[in-house]
């Protein structure tokens, strides 16, 4: 009965060093490399990382473009806050905001770090959003936060560079002619004198 238990167990150990083998086989060669790395140690072996082994550039001209007696007068907006938010897969975060400034003619570039060069298809899953408008600008007070594509406008040499339309933001003045003041109050004045 011994030997018959014995005979069983080692018919057993080869069943299963078999299927172990054959399962390991069907798996492939591992890469402990892959196996024991976070997806940011990846990012980082893979050049996207802390040290600086790419460039990607997002540039735009913002103008505020003011109306009036049917005339159109483009200004560029200096030190406007524009920032460039991108969508990672992760939770938003601070880290997926970059901000800059606008110079007197109204350009920005933004140099993006490098945890966001990963990112494919920036097109579609970064935006740039104009922050603050200094309160010189005419067109401050009807200011409201927009949200405009990037799109890739050159690439080479480890340097992608993206950018966005000409930005406009418009302003109307209100213009009244001080005769249509005078002859208003000067109806408002007739219509209390009847009544």
């Amino acid at each position: 009965m011994m030997i018959h238990f014995q005979a069983h167990m080692i018919i057993m150990f080869f069943i299963f060093f078999f299927l172990g083998a054959s399962a390991m086989a069907e798996a492939g060669p591992r890469n402990p490399l892959v196996d024991l790395s976070t997806p940011d140690e990846l990012l980082s072996l893979a050049g996207y990382g802390e040290e600086k082994l790419s460039t990607v550039i997002v540039g735009g001209t913002l103008h505020c473009d003011t109306y009036f007696n049917r005339n159109s007068i483009s200004h560029p907006i200096s030190g406007a806050l524009v920032a460039v938010s991108c969508d990672n897969n992760k939770k938003r975060s601070k880290s997926n905001w970059v901000r800059g400034k606008t110079d007197e003619y109204g350009d920005f570039l933004i140099d993006l770090p490098s945890h966001l060069h990963a990112i494919s298809n920036m097109e579609k899953r970064c935006v740039v959003r104009i922050v603050h408008l200094p309160k010189i600008s005419p067109c401050h007070r009807r200011f409201t936060s927009k949200h405009i594509r990037i799109k890739l406008t050159s690439s080479g040499n480890g340097i992608r560079t993206y950018s966005t339309d000409e930005i406009h933001l418009g302003h109307k003045q209100q213009h009244s002619h001080p005769s249509k003041n005078i002859r208003s109050k000067g109806i408002r004045k007739t219509a209390q004198h009847m009544l």
